[in-house]
């Protein structure tokens, strides 16, 4: 395989550049759901006792939500933008009538899903890490496994996408998204 895929990853990057806004939703999703579901609702349940120890409930919360950082940033990029992508404005159509292949637009595709939720992940890192939420150095290890995590949800919402034909089909993606996050 070549390294044409790098410039499906470069066109991505280019065209959120004008995008900012909405790249930046997704620093603040975890970031409010950690002040409300760690914070507020850890008020009322206290501390949690994991493994022997005693942990505050926004502790014991903000791992998964490091998790689902990564899984939104790159499940959304593969289902609705990829959709778009490919069935409305044809950018893959014109990708296609350059030296790229299926290839190269499907693995540039992934790696910008993954490049972006990696991003989330590791931004929610340092968030948890400047909260206080993080116990020990090893949590850097998370952020490998938050990339796993981007990496099967993207191949998951990019096969997803692929069979579906309209827009009325991603309520069954947002059915499994929130059924995941909250269990």
């Amino acid at each position: 395989m070549s390294a044409l895929f790098l410039h499906v990853i470069e066109r991505d990057m280019l065209a959120y550049r004008r995008m900012w806004l909405i790249f930046l939703t997704g620093f603040a999703e975890p970031l409010l759901y950690l002040l409300s579901i760690g914070v507020g609702v850890g008020h009322l349940v206290g501390s949690v006792h994991v493994g022997g120890q005693t942990v505050d409930y926004e502790a014991f919360v903000a791992p998964g939500l490091l998790a689902a950082a990564a899984m939104n940033g790159s499940v959304f990029d593969t289902t609705f933008n990829f959709f778009f992508k490919f069935k409305y404005a044809r950018s893959f159509d014109a990708m296609l009538a350059t030296p790229l292949n299926a290839t190269d637009v499907a693995v540039g595709e992934l790696g910008w899903a993954l490049l972006r939720g990696s991003i989330y992940a590791a931004a929610f890192l340092v968030t948890m890490a400047l909260l206080g939420l993080v116990a020990s150095p090893w949590a850097v290890l998370g952020l490998p496994v938050a990339m796993l995590i981007g990496f099967a949800f993207a191949g998951a919402g990019m096969a997803a996408t692929t069979w579906m034909r309209s827009f009325v089909d991603f309520d069954y993606v947002n059915l499994a998204l929130i059924t995941l996050f909250l269990f």
